[in-house]
């Protein structure tokens, strides 16, 4: 999947905020009556696939693929360890 710069598509780079505090709020309501349910566990198997090339998979069912680019010894079949890193401050 390639990410392109769709910023000239009118549905691009907009944010329910309607939707955002409605979730928000039903979270804030649940984690009132019951704060236990404030607590979240991130879990995954992580498998080395061949090299630096590995296989995440997570609880919710998803792989993610991780690897190191052909001039650091990697395949280039992922995005290295760092490029997740980075990604993952703007999602």
């Amino acid at each position: 999947m390639a990410i392109t710069d769709d910023t000239d598509d009118p549905g691009c780079c907009s944010i329910d905020y309607t939707h955002h505090k409605a979730v928000f709020e039903r979270r804030r309501k649940i984690f009132q009556e019951d704060p236990s349910k404030a607590v979240t566990v991130h879990e995954a198997q992580i498998k080395l696939v061949n090299d630096h090339l590995k296989a995440a998979r997570t609880s919710e069912g998803y792989t993610i693929f991780c690897d190191e680019p052909p001039s650091r010894g990697g395949s280039g079949k992922g995005a290295a360890p760092l490029q997740y890193f980075v990604a993952s401050i703007g999602f």
